[in-house]
């Protein structure tokens, strides 16, 4: 069974890696094909996984196809690459593409999945949601599974909540990486070096949330441990609750749903 990846970007490398490291799949149950050709031969080079002389050539010789170009190229898709993905599985992580574009483009693939991956997948760490155009084959579902579980942890969801999905955790590293750039300079502005502040603010921030993930206690509840009447950290959180920072962070989320809607209907 062969696994093809239709783009070698930083993604498709990040699957490849992961799926290779965690003896997933071996170098020669892999394939991958670019539009340039260059990064897919880097990538070739780099792994040992198969190199396709098109992207025909990898439709007809992958059973399992990954599509990880760019968006837009989905429309480039001709009848006879469409023809030679016959009763493939094939899996995007295409942003923005539904699943009923995808079925458009692959009308003979046995199934279509949808996944929205996020970028602390280039380290393991990241969190995939997916879904199926139709009920997949416990086969099929496991075979998914143990690709995104080489990026990190998966989940399934609903077609309908890819885009608050995309809200949470595809835009979610760029909110925490915003956070921490903040903190810095407030502490800088304070007298602190910003490089130890953005350190310490890491360090604190990576110990928070393995201590949130492993305990039972709601993140509400590890709030109040923190907080002691009239503190320091009481006087940090009154001053964000003035600032509605809640209400903030509800209209940015709607404001990144909404979008997120705008570009699935382009």
């Amino acid at each position: 069974m062969i696994t093809g990846f239709i783009g070698a970007g930083n993604l498709a490398r990040a699957i490849v890696i992961g799926l290779l490291d965690k003896r997933v799949l071996s170098p020669n149950e892999l394939l991958c094909v670019s539009g340039s050709g260059a990064t897919a031969q880097a990538l070739s080079q780099e792994t040992g996984i198969g190199l396709a002389s098109s992207r025909i050539d990898l439709l007809e010789r992958a059973q399992t196809v990954v599509l990880a170009f760019k968006p837009q190229h989905l429309d480039t898709i001709t009848k006879e690459e469409s023809a030679a993905s016959q009763n493939s599985l094939v899996i995007s992580v295409l942003a923005g593409r539904t699943l009923e574009s995808l079925q458009a483009a692959f009308p003979n693939a046995r199934n279509v999945v949808r996944v929205m991956p996020n970028t602390p997948s280039r380290i393991g760490k990241g969190v995939s949601a997916f879904c199926f155009q139709k009920t997949p084959s416990d086969e099929d579902r496991q075979l998914v599974e143990d690709l995104l579980g080489a990026l990190g942890t998966c989940y399934e969801v609903q077609e309908s909540q890819m885009h608050i999905v995309t809200a949470v955790s595809g835009c979610g590293p760029a909110v925490f990486f915003q956070f921490i750039d903040y903190i810095a300079q407030a502490a800088e502005k304070r007298g602190l070096e910003r490089d130890l502040a953005a350190t310490l603010a890491i360090e604190t921030g990576l110990g928070s949330l393995q201590l949130m993930a492993q305990s039972n206690q709601a993140p509400s509840q590890l709030v109040k441990e923190v907080v002691s009447p009239n503190g320091v950290t009481h006087a940090l959180l009154t001053s964000l609750g003035d600032s509605d920072w809640s209400n903030i962070i509800d209209t940015a989320m709607e404001a990144a749903v909404n979008r997120s809607t705008e570009l699935s209907k382009a």
